[in-house]
């Protein structure tokens, strides 16, 4: 699943970084869940050593469990039976809570995937017309900008964000705003 393109910009950008936001959220908040690394605990171990700290992972052959010290990988064999009971107890996920949230990242991925459409909408919208007096008279026409009149070449163009003028053929074309034949800056790909 794609979630932004790299040619992001304004409100699209800021949006694009939420969803990236959110879904880093959502895998940490599903990684704490699933260990219960919140939960500090201590450990026996055979030798009737005593360690304190949270458990990060347990497989099935060691666990890994971070201390004060640092994070420390023990086999399981060397715990005492108690102890191997309650990481296997504090290990099993609350499926309930996992869904639960799950449908709530899911509702609110669908709530930004609806705004990202409808900024999307009005990315390509074009703009409304505006009214300009022409410099020597009273007209009550609209004038037309240089932006808006095709060129006499039969080609269009648009200008994106840093400048760069495309005509319809570029692989960029679209990106931004439509433009004349001669504002920005010509692109070295496509010629402008």
């Amino acid at each position: 699943m794609q979630i932004c393109s790299g040619r992001s910009t304004g409100s699209f950008h800021i949006l694009c970084e939420m969803k990236r936001l959110l879904l880093l959220l959502c895998l940490f908040l599903c990684a704490v869940l699933a260990f219960g690394s919140d939960v500090p605990m201590e450990i026996n171990l055979l030798d009737g050593s005593r360690i304190k700290g949270r458990v990060m992972s347990a497989s099935a052959t060691e666990l890994t469990f971070l201390t004060d010290f640092g994070v420390s990988r023990i086999p399981l064999e060397k715990l005492t039976a108690d102890s191997r009971q309650a990481i296997t107890i504090g290990a099993k996920p609350d499926t309930e809570a996992l869904l639960k949230r799950i449908s709530e990242l899911e509702a609110r991925v669908s709530q930004l995937q609806q705004e990202n459409e409808a900024l999307r909408r009005q990315a390509v919208a074009p703009p409304s017309p505006s009214y300009r007096p022409p410099a020597g008279g009273n007209s009550l026409t609209p004038s037309a900008t240089p932006q808006q009149q095709p060129a006499s070449s039969g080609m269009s163009y648009t200008i994106s964000s840093t400048g760069k003028r495309h005509n319809s053929g570029c692989r960029y074309f679209g990106s931004g705003r439509p433009c004349g034949a001669t504002d920005g800056i010509a692109c070295k790909i496509c010629g402008g």
